[in-house]
This record gives structure tokens, sequence and C-alpha cells, in this order.
């Protein structure tokens, strides 16, 4: 009995519209009420059928918006998923504004010297808050190394006009030394930034990047897609000991020695030599003082690689 009831007051107006149109046809074809009464009866017929259409439209918005928000519940059960290029931009900003910590394994960090170190420095200071940085990049002191890693996406690359055709070894050595410096220049810039960076012996094609809330795979680009796995997850746990792992093997630079080396808001090539003196990387020889103030823009004021 409650159930019929139930089903009488939800439906209570699609009722009326019922009766109102039973009740107008019955009149029209009697001729018994007048050509205006017909009409307005007809419209008030009209506004109850809008009314019933916009509860339902209502109705229905409501459960696509609670359908998604399950979906996304489900989504951040899941140990893996796959996102696209722009949700991956999405996950990244998103993990960047709440982490304590971030864990790079990649190739020359253009994207963590441009965006993400600075971005989560901004997020951490005003909070006050502790932030751990673990950036494994590779050694530019092995060209040879580097010259494997061009010639690999130059192999892997789809048009013969990508941007990886025009890539060098220089250049590679280049945005390397770039990195290291922002490493350099940000752990003076904010006391509370605990910043390792490690000299890897081997390349790859993925990019490791594993914050407070999940781990990312990214590759070459937001055109490609990306896998997330949550924090919590066994598979998470599992790659987050693979990176402490493959960390500890790679060569550590003595960042903690920078303490006497003071470094200008906008550092001078004499500086910047001080630092790679002090760390025990060797510049080429022929970088001026010019190639070193390029090299600071390079590694302070990059823009998104990919924006």
């Amino acid at each position: 009995m409650q159930r019929i009831w139930k089903m009488l007051t939800a439906y209570v107006d699609v009722a009326v519209a019922f009766v109102l149109a039973v009740v107008i046809l019955g009149l029209d074809i009697a001729g018994i009420a007048s050509t205006k009464v017909v009409q307005s009866a007809t419209m008030a017929t009209l506004a109850v059928v809008s009314i019933v259409l916009l509860r339902d439209r209502a109705r229905s918005d409501t459960r696509g918006i609670e359908v998604q928000k399950s979906v996304e519940a489900l989504q951040k059960q899941l140990d893996v998923r796959v996102i696209s290029g722009t949700e991956c931009n999405r996950v990244l900003t998103e993990a960047r504004r709440t982490t304590d910590r971030w864990v790079f394994r990649g190739g020359t960090g253009a994207f963590i010297r441009a965006v993400t170190l600075p971005e989560c420095v901004a997020t951490a200071r005003p909070l006050r808050r502790r932030l751990d940085f673990r950036l494994e990049i590779l050694d530019p002191m092995d060209p040879d190394l580097c010259r494997e890693y061009v010639r690999l996406h130059q192999r892997l690359a789809t048009d013969s006009d990508s941007p990886e055709q025009t890539w060098t070894v220089e250049e590679t050595r280049r945005e390397l030394f770039a990195t290291i410096l922002a490493a350099a220049w940000h752990q003076q810039r904010y006391e509370l930034l605990d910043i390792d960076v490690r000299l890897s012996s081997a390349y790859s094609l993925l990019r490791y990047e594993l914050s407070t809330s999940c781990l990312i795979f990214t590759q070459r680009g937001p055109e490609f897609p990306a896998l997330v796995i949550n924090s919590g997850t066994p598979t998470y746990l599992s790659w987050e000991t693979e990176l402490h792992v493959s960390f500890q093997q790679a060569r550590r630079l003595p960042l903690h020695s920078l303490r006497n080396t003071q470094l200008s808001r906008v550092p001078s090539a004499e500086e910047i030599r001080s630092v790679f003196r002090t760390l025990g990387i060797e510049l080429p020889a022929d970088y001026t003082d010019d190639s070193l103030d390029d090299l600071c823009t390079l590694a302070l004021a990059s823009p998104d690689p990919y924006a």
C-alpha cells in the first residue's frame, strides 16, 4: 500500500495532466464547453506538461551527477587506469597542489624544471610545508648515454618533422645541466626543500612521477596516453619500492656541499661555474659567459614545454 501511495505522490503531476487532457477532449467532443474554455484548459494542460518535463530533466541531471561521482570513486579504487593527454595535465596539476614529496625518474627533467618544481615550492612556501624532491636524470658527463637517448627518440619519432629530429647530444647535455642548476637554485631559495639529484647510467622511454596521491607514467609529450596508479594500492607500493632501489643505484650529486656557494636571484656566470665545480661536474670547455647566461635562463625561466 505504501509503495502504491509513493508512486501516486511521485507522479501526481502526470496524473493531473492526463486527467486534464481527457476532460478537455471530452468537453470538446460533446460541444459543452466554449472554444475559449477549451483553449484555456489546453494552456493549463501544457503548463502542467512543461512542469513535468522540467522536473524529469532536473532528476535526470541529478542522476547524471551521481553517476559521474560513482565513476570517479570507482576509478580511485582501481590500481591502474589509462588517461589521455588533457586529463594527464589535470591529474599532474592536482598532484602538485597537495603533495609534500615528488619522485621523478626520466630523461632531462625539462618539465620538472619548468613546471613541477617551481609550482610545488610556490604551493608549499605559504604553508611552510616541508617538501621532499628526488630526481633521477641522465648523467650529462656520459656523452654516449646522451647520444643513445637522442637516437632512440629519433628512431621512434612519428614524423620526419617531429621535434625529436632536431635533438643533439649537446642540447641534451645542456638540458641536464639546466635541471641540475635549477635544483641547486631552488634548494637555496626555500629552506624546507630537501632535494636530492641522482645521475643515472640508463635511459627509459617512460617518465615516472610519484607524489603522495598517485604515480603517473608519462611518455614523450601529452599526445601519448599515460598510466595512473593511485596511492595506497599494492601496485603503487611496488613501484615506490622499485623507484627507491633505482634511485639508490644512481650516482648522487653532493648538493649539500653548496651551502657555502651563494647563488644570486639571477646567478652570474662565475656563480654557475662555482656550482658545477663544487658538484664535481665539468662543463664543456667552450661554454662562454654568454653560454652560461643562456643556461641560467633555461634553468630558471623555461616555459612549459607542452603548453
